[in-house]
């Protein structure tokens, strides 16, 4: 399992007004992550996704690119889907760095997210601001993303 994180300083938070993004801890473990986004205010949501290697990702069936700011000719399309349904409730994109030492996710909004623990999980549409959309990620130990082990998919 390979794991990712980002935490926002108060000062950056404060520079910048309309991020509502606290934290982002991304798991990537056999083709699937699992994202926890932890906003300014509420409950950390969950974003789970299936993502596969591509040399056009980003790039739809009809030639178009799905998020403006993904400027690679190749990364992981990773397709989010809730719960058991085979639904997909949105798309990101990863850009691993060569080093593999960090790594920018992309986000396309709105983003299908749980919300809640596995007892009270509620699905919801998560809509993110433009400040909201791209983040780099550095690499932390694997250990601070275990919970995600137990996750079957």
């Amino acid at each position: 399992m390979l794991c990712f994180r980002r935490d926002y300083s108060a000062k950056h938070l404060a520079q910048h007004p309309r991020q509502t993004t606290k934290s982002i801890l991304l798991a990537f473990q056999q083709g699937f992550i699992d994202i926890v986004v932890t906003p300014r205010q509420g409950a950390p949501k969950t974003i789970s996704a299936g993502c596969d290697w591509s040399q056009n990702a980003g790039i739809d069936t009809s030639g178009h690119k799905m998020i403006a700011a993904f400027n690679k000719p190749g990364g992981f399309d990773c397709m989010v889907v809730v719960g058991s349904s085979a639904e997909e409730r949105g798309y990101g994109l990863i850009d691993p760095a060569p080093d593999a030492q960090s790594l920018t996710l992309y986000l396309r909004s709105p983003i299908g997210a749980v919300s809640g623990g596995p007892d009270n999980a509620k699905d919801v549409d998560l809509t993110l601001g433009p400040q909201d959309r791209t983040f780099v990620l550095k690499r932390i130990d694997a250990k601070d993303c275990e919970s995600f082990k137990a996750i079957v998919k």
